[in-house]
């Protein structure tokens, strides 16, 4: 492909350039230039990405202001000219029912709006919203995301022209979401789903019963202290089946000097399952966690730490079912060169079958668990054995070995041999 089409070659260049310069960003502002004047040129039949968005994503690779505002300046004016063309190509051939390659790329070329900003690129981001753009596009949280945090001024004033009506389907929760955001952190006010329609879609976000949509209920909770008329939403939020959403909710009316709820947070702060979420919010509150001792303390704070690996959406995404001490030890710990504690947490998850899926993670250095390497049907020593060789791996060591096995980190940690 590079031999029979040098344009689009030198876009694929580009991609991998830093714009470290205005120099090196107006060079770059003349392809982008040149791909509007001849896009003919660029396309290749073989392409996993189009050559738009190849183009979008040059907007994302200044390292200097210097090269920033050079692009806004020389080749955003083009970008918008780009977006428009492919908007009403897209609208022509109508929203496809599976995955949809021209909306992604218009969604991303909004997520770079939101970043310049600008009133022509702020009112595409609205116009968008209102068409509605690819309705349940995650996109949309990037978009209302990056647009809060580059300028709030101007995601207040998106979020009052989406106010009425508010947007249809995932646009709605990234609007609420960034309207959280604006009022929690930026002191804004007016919330645009403070609105009898808004309230009634928050009522919907926690009652649905969806495990999968428990994140919305979780946007929903999150909303409450900036609303009025909110107490019936308060009484469905602290009774819902998810204990995120339950904590949100304590958070929110604690904020609002209820005592009981902030009693709650302190109960959580005492679970090693709900521990870290809990102290998050007692210290923006500004209050203190249930007292532990401090013999208690190293091995709470250690099962809160696993509990939370695990729940991250790229694990299991929610808190385990059953967390216990598998083994605690003080080692010599070659991947950090010194001694320190090291816990081992048995895990177990259920499913609606009740079937389960356990394993054993490592908390006392970089927290993981070596899913499908390590149960508890292993000695301590091998599990750890296999997370040094892991560790060691992971940073490039020399003294890694080049297969991970526990005899080679058994050597390691000065284990005998089995």
């Amino acid at each position: 492909m590079t031999q029979e089409n040098p344009a689009r070659e030198e876009l694929e260049h580009w991609s991998t350039v830093d714009l470290d310069s205005a120099e090196v960003a107006r060079r770059a502002s003349r392809l982008i230039l040149d791909f509007e004047a001849h896009p003919e040129k660029y396309a290749a039949s073989e392409d996993l990405t189009s050559p738009f968005h190849d183009i979008v994503g040059l907007f994302q690779q200044p390292t200097v202001k210097e090269a920033a505002i050079t692009l806004r300046a020389e080749a955003l004016p083009a970008l918008l000219r780009l977006y428009d063309a492919r908007l009403r190509e897209w609208r022509k051939a109508g929203p496809r029912k599976d995955y949809d390659s021209a909306a992604s790329d218009l969604l991303f070329a909004l997520k770079i709006f939101a970043m310049y900003r600008g009133e022509e690129a702020l009112q595409r981001i609205i116009d968008a919203a209102r068409i509605p753009l690819d309705a349940d596009g995650y996109m949309w949280s990037a978009i209302l995301s990056a647009l809060v945090k580059s300028e709030p001024e101007a995601a207040t004033r998106v979020a009052a022209a989406l106010r009425e009506p508010l947007p249809p389907g995932f646009i709605a929760v990234a609007l609420l979401d960034m309207a959280n955001t604006l009022a929690r952190e930026h002191g804004v006010t007016s919330h645009p789903f403070d609105t009898d329609p808004g309230r009634e879609l928050l009522r919907a976000f926690l009652t649905d019963k969806d495990p999968d949509q428990f994140s919305y209920a979780h946007s929903a909770a999150a909303s409450l202290p900036f609303l009025t008329g909110s107490r019936e939403l308060f009484a469905l939020a602290l009774e819902h089946p998810d204990v995120a959403v339950r904590m949100e909710a304590a958070w929110a009316a604690a904020r609002g000097g209820d005592a009981l709820a902030l009693a709650r947070l302190q109960d959580w702060s005492k679970d090693p399952k709900t521990r870290k979420r809990a102290m998050t919010y007692l210290e923006e509150l500004g209050s203190q966690p249930a007292p532990v001792s401090e013999q208690e303390r190293p091995q709470l704070d250690a099962m809160a730490e696993m509990s939370q690996w695990l729940e991250h959406p790229a694990e299991f995404g929610r808190v385990p079912d059953h967390l216990e001490v598998y083994d605690h030890r003080r080692l010599f710990w070659p991947p950090t060169n010194d001694e320190r504690d090291v816990w081992l947490f048995r895990y177990r998850y259920e499913d609606e079958e009740g079937t389960p899926e356990d394993g054993v993670g490592m908390v006392g250095s970089v927290t993981f668990a070596l899913f499908g390497e390590t149960t508890a049907e292993l000695p301590p020593e091998d599990i750890y054995a296999l997370h040094c060789v892991w560790e060691l791996q992971q940073s490039g060591d020399e003294r890694a070995p080049k297969e991970r096995t526990a005899q080679a980190g058994r050597k390691l940690l000065g284990f005998p041999a089995r």
